[in-house]
């Protein structure tokens, strides 16, 4: 896809061209990174096509469906949002999503969002709760929502209905000892617009900043996919030449979630092969390089093939933030009941 992205005409033949070029895995690990529909729109009406098995296009253009399809419903479901959260009144930003798909990759349809996810102040996090059972969309049984309670641990909460899954966030994440300047996010936020929609979203490098994070507590339960790499790269490459990044660097380390950020795209940038993509990130990162603890693309594959809740994966994360791996354990052990009676609550039937 890098390639693609890049027109290397080259790299792209000779890939899939290839004797061993297995098409099946490729198709497998795509579909399981809800990367198919991605690949279908930047290989349609071009010469590649001719180089793929016709069940392999089959299976492409259908994870493509599949993706229009979710998108539609969740742009309606954000209708719906914008008109109900306007008569409570509650204000909301959108986090990634559609404009991440509309901005970084060009339109909404082309990449895949399982779900909605908006941000909320704290203290309006039950009032929006209320309203949006409304629109028929619930909670888990029995869920307790303290946003102001240190050990709740909480940073979103999973409605679901008919109408479709969002998550409603009161928090980037909880970490411990990163304190985010919400105040700022508030106050950076951009209107975009799809169709006849005005929509506000994170800006740019908050985006950014929200999927590195997210991506960073994936990690942790090495429970990372290829898309949120991926997104993050789209963004990286993109954002490149037009961010001060010494700048945007020097508010992570007055929050303390530098090392954290540098990890990521340290991570992103390796596995991908995608550093000369990325020259002017890749000199402001290099002023930071004693806090970089993934340092070859040997090292990122072997953090991305490790399976679910695996401890040097967890363990790793426990040292990119700004407590000591002793306390983030502790604090884990200490919350875990908590994470575990929220994260397992069955759906309930309304």
């Amino acid at each position: 896809m890098r390639a693609l992205l890049r027109n290397d005409v080259a790299t792209v033949r000779r890939i899939l061209t290839r004797p061993d070029m297995d098409f099946m895995a490729m198709c497998d690990l795509l579909e399981k990174s809800r990367l198919a529909g991605y690949l279908f729109t930047l290989i349609t009406d071009s010469e590649w096509v001719a180089l793929f098995p016709p069940w392999a296009l089959d299976r492409l253009a259908a994870g493509y469906q599949r993706q229009v399809g979710k998108n539609t419903a969740n742009l309606a479901l954000l209708q719906q949002l914008v008109i109900l959260f306007r008569e409570v009144p509650i204000p909301f930003v959108t986090l990634k999503g559609l404009y991440l798909a509309q901005h970084f990759f060009g339109d909404i349809r082309r990449r895949f969002m399982s779900d909605v996810d908006i941000l909320v102040h704290s203290d309006d996090l039950e009032a929006a709760l209320a309203a949006v059972a409304r629109l028929g969309l619930y909670p888990a049984a029995g869920i307790r929502v303290d946003p102001h309670n240190p050990i709740w641990g909480i940073h979103a909460v999973e409605v679901r209905g008919e109408a479709g899954t969002l998550d409603i966030h009161h928090a980037i994440r909880r970490l411990p000892n990163i304190h985010f300047d919400y105040d700022s996010l508030w106050d950076n936020a951009t209107t975009f617009t799809i169709g006849e929609t005005s929509l506000v979203s994170l800006c740019d490098t908050d985006t950014l900043l929200i999927a590195a994070v997210g991506l960073g507590a994936d990690i942790q339960n090495s429970h990372h996919s290829l898309r949120k790499i991926w997104d993050i790269y789209m963004m990286l490459r993109q954002l490149d030449q037009s961010v001060d990044w010494a700048a945007f660097f020097a508010v992570r380390q007055r929050e303390g979630s530098l090392k954290l950020v540098l990890n990521v795209f340290a991570f992103c940038l390796l596995l991908l092969d995608a550093r000369d993509d990325c020259p002017a990130i890749q000199q402001a990162m290099s002023v930071h390089e004693r806090l970089i603890l993934i340092k070859s693309a040997e090292a990122a594959e072997a953090i991305f093939l490790r399976k679910r809740q695996h401890l040097a994966n967890r363990f790793l994360f426990s040292r990119l933030l700004p407590v000591s791996p002793l306390f983030y354990w502790l604090r884990w052990l200490i919350t875990l009941p908590v994470r575990v009676w929220h994260y397992r609550r069955a759906m309930p039937v309304h």
